[in-house]
């Protein structure tokens, strides 16, 4: 699972995913440094075009072209699990023609507090940790995006987070994480010539980036409204320096 990231380098997406920012993502209030991105919400995505990468902001969470503008909800798909990625429909369709790179520098897991006693008073929240590379440099998940309309008729852009079961330093956590994909990866990843079954093969068995670390932070970063630097400030450890019983929040 992966339900919330930050991308606090987004000036870095233009020279270091070397693709150009669309105009209107330029001018648009959401392009800023980011510290709790959530679903629903527009997040910056590179595409590939005519042999051009674009940055393009689109919502988070999946809406396929199928799903048609009646004024119901959109499904909340912000994740793809690699296991079913090439075999349900939704996903499969975006697989083959419409990849993306997610950039990011970090995530976000929950674990919930063991449960107090009857007398003990009020349930604390969930702990948030934070996952990120160590040297705090930019990076890019594995996604896909689709082209939809919304009830008014506008178009509407959306990607999902493709995720894989968890390496050693997450799993103490959760047992889902995004995929990472290597610098090496990204223009096959973008490349249209590259079909479902190269893609998903693109993917094999993701074991977790080396460089990356896990670290206790604010419970600020719980609020979705809450998207600042202090939503990233450490928090201290517990005294046995391990997680405090696992559990799992957004999933």
């Amino acid at each position: 699972m992966c339900g919330r990231y930050t991308l606090t380098h987004h000036d870095d997406i233009v020279e270091d995913l070397e693709a150009a920012l669309d105009p209107a993502a330029a001018q648009d209030p959401w392009w800023k440094p980011r510290w709790n991105v959530a679903p629903t919400q527009p997040a910056p995505v590179v595409t590939q075009a005519g042999g051009a990468r674009k940055i393009e902001l689109m919502r988070w969470g999946l809406v396929p072209h199928w799903a048609g503008p009646d004024g119901k909800p959109a499904p909340l798909m912000i994740n793809a699990r690699l296991e079913s990625v090439n075999s349900k429909q939704v996903f499969r369709d975006a697989l083959a023609r419409k990849r993306c790179l997610v950039p990011a520098d970090g995530f976000f897991e929950w674990v919930r507090a063991a449960e107090p006693a009857k007398k003990a008073g009020k349930k604390p929240p969930p702990r948030p940790f934070y996952f990120h590379p160590r040297a705090h440099h930019l990076c890019a998940f594995a996604g896909l995006w689709a082209r939809s309309r919304t009830a008014s008729g506008e178009e509407l852009h959306s990607f999902t987070i493709i995720t894989a079961a968890a390496s050693d330093l997450v799993r103490p956590i959760h047992d889902r994480m995004p995929i990472v994909l290597p610098r090496s990866a990204y223009a096959a990843w973008l490349d249209p010539a590259l079909d479902s079954d190269g893609a998903r093969a693109l993917l094999g068995t993701p074991a977790g980036p080396a460089d990356w670390i896990r670290e206790p932070v604010s419970t600020r970063v719980n609020k979705v409204d809450h998207d600042d630097p202090d939503c990233i400030a450490p928090d201290a450890p517990d005294a046995s320096g391990g997680p405090p019983a696992q559990g799992r929040l957004f999933d």
